[in-house]
């Protein structure tokens, strides 16, 4: 638990963020990697790892809804914590950090049309 100039060290398996909470800030993996997952019926569901220089929990910016998916370090990391505030005051000086914030969400969401895609054609729901 202790902080580093970049930001918070993480241990194995400890909690980042957890599904369902509410959310304003998001979060950039200064170093090591990250485990995005989500409860289900049957138990937890890992949706991606993450790694160095990847953001993540940025939609917590843009709306008022609870977090999408718990995100745990995996194996140890240090990741900067980015409060609402903190990001619009960048924001204002320097919009390239917003316009790479949507070219990932967008990679993201690209990602994520490509595995429904795939899933609705393997289960013959086309």
């Amino acid at each position: 638990m202790k902080v580093s100039e970049l930001g918070r060290a993480y241990k194995d398996g400890e909690i980042i963020c957890q599904e369902g909470d509410v959310g304003e800030s998001m979060f950039v993996i200064q170093s090591g990697s990250v485990e995005v997952s989500k409860n289900h019926n049957e138990g937890e569901m890992v949706l991606r790892t993450m790694t160095k220089g990847e953001i993540f929990g940025e939609m917590a910016l843009f709306d008022r809804m609870a977090r999408s998916a718990t995100v745990k370090a995996k194996g140890e990391a240090i990741v900067l914590r980015v409060d609402k505030q903190g990001f619009f005051a960048k924001a204002c000086k320097d919009p390239t950090m917003t316009f790479n914030i949507l070219e990932g969400m967008s990679k993201r969401i690209r990602d994520l049309t490509s595995e429904l895609s795939k899933y609705k054609e393997n289960s013959g729901m086309f």
